[in-house]
C-alpha cells in the first residue's frame, strides 16, 4: 500500500517535496513527543511541564530520527500511528484502524496485532486486521503488477534493500551475519530465538498494558519486532528511543542511569566507536542488544496506584507486578 500513498506525490517538485517531507516529519516528531508526554507512567520520570519538550529533544537527537529526516524515511510515521491505537488516543470505535494502516504501509508494525489481542483490546485488534487486509486488497485492485512484484518476489529478497550485514542492520539477523554464522545455522536460530524473542516480548507487553503500563508494553513489543526484522536499519529503531522514558526500578536512581544509557547508546555513534577494538563485536551489535534487553529482560514499574491511571489501572494487577519487577531485585 505505500506505493500507492506515494504514487500522488510524484507529481509535485522534488525540491518542494522535500521541504513538505521535512518539515511534516518534524511536525509528526513534536507530535509523538505530545502524545507520548501524556501517556502512564511518564510523569514519574519528568515533570509534566517538561515532558514533551524534554522527549521532543532527545529524540531529535538521536540516531533514528535524524536518520528519518536525512533519508525521507516513514518509520515516524509508522510509529506514531502505532502509539495512536496502543496508547488509548484513538476514538474507541476507530480502535485498530492507525496500526493497521501502519502495517499496510509496512508489514513490521503486524507484530502489534496480536499484542492488541492478548491485551485485551480484541476488538481494536480485530479492526487492525480488517483495515491491514482492506488496504493491501485496495493496493492489489488499483496497482496490481506492482502488488504481485512485491508479495511474490521483492518481499522475500532482503539483499534488495542494501548490504545488510553492515551495523546499521541492528536484527538478530543481522548480528549472526556480522559474526559469520553459517547460513542454515543463521536461519535456524533467527526463527527459533527470534519467535521466542516475540512470544517473551508479547506476554510481557501485555502484563504491562494490563498492568496500566501502555507506553511500556508497545516500547516491549517494538523492541522485539526490531530484533526479530531480518532488516532494522536506524531509522527503524525509534522504539528504542523512546525505551529511554521506561522507568525501570522502584529504587531512586535506577531510571535515570537507564534514561542516561539508553540515550547514549541511540544517541551516540557506537556501532563506529569500536572499530579496530577487541570489543568491535559487542559495538556492531549494541543496539540489537539494548532491543533484546528491552523486549526480554528489563523491568517495568509505570503503572502505579495512585500514579492518575484511568479505570482498572487504579487496581494494581500485583501477580503481574511481581513478573515484572522479580528480575530486577
Amino acid at each position: 500500500m505505500s506505493g500507492l500513498l506515494v504514487v500522488p506525490l510524484t507529481l509535485i517538485d522534488i525540491d518542494v517535496l522535500r521541504v513538505i517531507w521535512t518539515a511534516a516529519t518534524v511536525a509528526l516528531v513534536a507530535l509523538l513527543a505530545v502524545i507520548v508526554a501524556r501517556s502512564d507512567g511518564i510523569h514519574w520520570l519528568l515533570p509534566r511541564q517538561v515532558a514533551p519538550a524534554a522527549i521532543a529533544l532527545l529524540l531529535f537527537a538521536s540516531a533514528p530520527v535524524s536518520s528519518n529526516l536525512r533519508f525521507g524515511q516513514v518509520s515516524v510515521i509508522l510509529t506514531l500511528l502505532v502509539l495512536v491505537d496502543c496508547l488509548g488516543r484513538a476514538p474507541r470505535r476507530l480502535a485498530g484502524v492507525a496500526t493497521g494502516l501502519a502495517a499496510a504501509i509496512k508489514l513490521t508494525p503486524l507484530i502489534f496485532i496480536p499484542y492488541l489481542w492478548l491485551a485485551g483490546e480484541r476488538r481494536a485488534a480485530v479492526t487492525a486486521t480488517g483495515t491491514f487486509l482492506a488496504g493491501t486488497g485496495l493496493a492489489w485492485l488499483i496497482l496490481p503488477g506492482e502488488s504481485a512484484r512485491f508479495w511474490l518476489t521483492e518481499m522475500w529478497d532482503v539483499d534488495r534493500v542494501g548490504n545488510i550485514v553492515t551495523a546499521g542492520n541492528q536484527s538478530i539477523n543481522g548480528a549472526l551475519l556480522r559474526l559469520g554464522a553459517p547460513d542454515d545455522a543463521r536461519t535456524l536460530a533467527l526463527f527459533t530465538a527470534g519467535l521466542a524473542v516475540v512470544a517473551i516480548a508479547l506476554v510481557r507487553g501485555a502484563v504491562a498494558y494490563r498492568d496500566g503500563d501502555r507506553l511500556a508494553g508497545v516500547v516491549i513489543v517494538g523492541a522485539a519486532g526490531l530484533a526479530f526484522s531480518p532488516v532494522s536499519w536506524t531509522h527503524h529503531q525509534t522504539w528504542l528511543v523512546l525505551a529511554a522514558l521506561l522507568v525501570v526500578g522502584e529504587r531512586r536512581g535506577r531510571a535515570p542511569a537507564w534514561t542516561g544509557l539508553v540515550a547514549a547508546t541511540m544517541i551516540l555513534p557506537v556501532m563506529s566507536m569500536g572499530d579496530g577494538l577487541p570489543t568491535a563485536d559487542l559495538t556492531d551489535n549494541v543496539r540489537v542488544l539494548l532491543a533484546l534487553v528491552v523486549a526480554c529482560l528489563v523491568p517495568t514499574v509505570g503503572g502505579r496506584p495512585g500514579s492518575g491511571l484511568p479505570g482498572r489501572a487504579e487496581v494494581p494487577n500485583l501477580t503481574a507486578r511481581r513478573f515484572r519487577t522479580a528480575a530486577w531485585r
